[in-house]
């Protein structure tokens, strides 16, 4: 009853993510916008970014990608586009997240520029996700960088 094919998988992490860095990206810009120091506040936002979006989420997409294409049915559980370490990384980082807010545990301008670069880094391979969702539509093979990366 809740089976989708294993290529929607990819599409369906990718329109949680997308969503999940538009938010987290609109916490975060208000706080970026009225700073006083706005230039070092984008740098900021660029170097994490930088840092999550390409040691940390990209590499996740692709080994994602690799688990889904490797499970030999063809219909799954829809929670099955991420494991079960992801989903408490996941809940991890949103308690966090919350509770750095909520308890005003960091300044707002650090809230500006981590949760700016943070969120546009999430929405980012969220696009990515649905991208590879597009490809594997298409029947194209997993891309050699993809296999280099996942051997391990």
């Amino acid at each position: 009853m809740y089976k989708i094919e294993k290529k929607y998988l990819l599409l369906l992490a990718g329109l949680l993510w997308m969503p999940a860095g538009a938010m987290i990206t609109s916490i975060g810009l208000p706080f970026l916008s009225e700073s006083a120091y706005i230039v070092p506040m984008i740098v900021g936002a660029v170097a994490v970014f930088m840092i999550f979006y390409f040691f940390i989420f990209s590499p996740l997409v692709y080994k994602h990608e690799k688990r889904i294409r490797a499970y030999d049915a063809q219909r799954l559980p829809f929670w099955y586009f991420f494991d079960l370490k992801s989903y408490l990384i996941m809940a991890m980082m949103m308690t966090v997240g919350y509770s750095l807010r909520t308890f005003h545990l960091v300044p707002t301008w650090f809230i500006g520029f981590f949760y700016t670069g943070l969120g546009i880094a999430l929405f980012a391979c969220g696009f990515r996700f649905a991208w590879r969702h597009c490809l594997y539509h298409k029947g194209h093979r997993i891309i050699p960088r993809l296999e280099k990366r996942t051997k391990k």
